[in-house]
């Protein structure tokens, strides 16, 4: 029932205006005055009764392209290699990893030593720990798209790492 008085305003609305009467005049400074309303002098202004039409709007670029190709990215840690056994007496472990393909701009990267996160993410595959201790260890990189989402990860690197001890002297 209110859809049926919208359109009902509308429409007589419409004719409302294509009736309105339209005067002009020049006040004492020469400027010219619009109203409604006549005064004496005033000539009557002929309005265009054409109403204001727009083209249709292209909206096929608002549906997605199924053609559009999605991209798989693909982690893997370079160095160390899986089953490595590392001599590093300050516990120090450099990590490098490879994203194919080159990830986008906003994608971070992040590893996992055991299981836990070393640090926050990045946007560099390459990694530098530190106070590692001796024994063995397994790594995992995860790469995140802009919007924090998981898209792809390595496979689980096992590395060991032997440390001088006292009690090999």
């Amino acid at each position: 029932m209110r859809l049926y008085w919208v359109i009902l305003c509308l429409v007589y609305s419409g004719s409302a205006v294509s009736d309105q009467k339209v005067y002009r005049w020049k006040d004492k400074n020469g400027n010219w005055v619009y109203s409604d309303v006549p005064k004496k002098g005033s000539e009557k202004v002929k309005l265009s009764t054409n109403m204001l039409t727009m083209p249709a709007t292209d909206t096929s670029i608002l549906t997605p392209n199924p053609a559009t190709p999605t991209v798989t990215y693909q982690a893997k840690i370079t160095a160390p290699s899986d089953q490595q056994t590392l001599r590093e007496n300050s516990g120090s472990v450099y990590v490098n990893g490879l994203v194919t393909p080159r990830f986008a701009n906003g994608f971070q990267v992040q590893l996992f030593l055991n299981g836990k996160a070393t640090g926050p993410k990045q946007t560099t595959a390459s990694f530098a720990l530190r106070d590692v201790p001796r024994g063995e260890h397994k790594l995992q990189m995860k790469v995140f798209n802009d919007k924090g989402m998981l898209v792809a990860q390595s496979a689980v690197t096992t590395f060991f790492l032997h440390r001088a001890s006292l009690l090999n002297r």
